[in-house]
């Protein structure tokens, strides 16, 4: 009761004008996700936060942000969050070791006790869960371990549902910026990360590769466009897996793709391009009982600071041209 009494409503309305007047010029997602995470910590009075994600596409839960712990990630099927989850249930257990939900194994790989657990699920607009918000170790005022109550549940609520509406956000604006088929990027999304960051001068020497299926058509036409969906589904996790991770895969249309390669002059790109080129010639793509050959043609080329995007991807393109009709399955530069 100590720890009630002493957190008077004055000092909460106190802790959320400051916690809001962070938030209210910051853009960055992670540092949202992480003030926003704080001010439940402190809400609820507990030693430790984190805010979770649904990944129901990989079966699993990972914190978007966690104060007082590292990243961690755990699958679907066991631990209090994913009861909180699946249950769509706020829980508050003060005597977790005794539950048989309570996951031990993070205890035991840190070394950290878990004395009580407040968790609860996050919803979008619509009432669906996409996440959860829990809250570790309640503490009294003079920092000794308490238990957690109704009226930390009430002033955890706050928290969750704020860091439910900037995730729902969040994932909406991505999805608008992905293409559904690949996973890729979208043309959309390509227009603005050149904005952000391409076009910023201090980001240094950057190339433009442009690649196409060749004879993608035949392909839909022998196989069907399930197949083509395949096919196009498995060159997209090909060119994902050979950028950096401040690069950036596109599905520009169609059989079409740019990799956005930053901080690689025109040598390293073509040897980027020729690697994969290689890769996707030499592989076969499944398909129910087909056996799948394509090949892909490249052209490459560095972007220039006085050119504008259209314009850089115009030569980017004009080799790519170039590429299909000298051949095909080759890199111009």
């Amino acid at each position: 009761m100590e720890q009630q009494i002493t957190y008077s409503a004055e000092q909460m309305l106190e802790d959320i004008f400051l916690y809001m007047s962070q938030l209210v010029d910051e853009k960055d997602f992670s540092k949202v996700v992480s003030l926003l995470t704080d001010l439940g910590r402190v809400l609820a009075h507990s030693e430790r936060a984190s805010f979770w994600y649904w990944d129901a596409k990989h079966k699993q839960y990972w914190t978007l942000a966690a104060v007082g712990s590292d990243k961690i990630t755990v699958p679907e099927g066991s631990g209090i969050i994913d009861a909180s989850i699946q249950n769509k249930e706020t829980i508050v257990i003060n005597d977790p070791y005794q539950d048989e939900r309570f996951n031990p194994a993070v205890d035991k790989q840190t070394g950290f006790v878990t004395k009580s657990i407040l968790c609860m699920p996050v919803t979008n607009a619509k009432g669906k869960v996409i996440g959860a918000y829990q809250a570790i170790n309640k503490l009294n005022a003079d920092g000794t371990a308490g238990t957690f109550d109704e009226k930390d549940k009430k002033h955890l609520t706050l928290a969750a549902v704020y860091c439910g509406k900037t995730l729902e956000s969040y994932l909406l604006d991505t999805e608008i910026r992905i293409d559904p088929l690949t996973g890729l990027t979208n043309r959309r999304g390509f227009y603005e990360f050149y904005e952000e960051t391409v076009s910023d001068p201090q980001n240094g020497t950057a190339s433009i590769i442009m690649c196409d299926i060749d004879f993608f058509k035949k392909v839909n036409d022998t196989y069907g466009h399930n197949a083509g969906d395949a096919v196009l589904q498995r060159i997209a996790a090909v060119l994902q897996e050979h950028v950096a991770s401040e690069d950036e895969a596109v599905r520009w249309g169609g059989e079409e793709f740019i990799l956005m390669c930053m901080d690689c002059p025109l040598v390293k790109a073509q040897e980027i391009a020729e690697h994969i080129r290689e890769i996707v010639e030499h592989m076969s793509i499944e398909f129910e009982e087909h056996h799948i050959a394509v090949t892909m043609s490249f052209g490459v080329y560095q972007l220039d600071g006085d050119q504008t995007m259209d314009q850089n991807v115009k030569q980017a393109d004009e080799r790519l041209y170039q590429a299909k009709t000298t051949g095909r399955n080759r890199v111009v530069v």
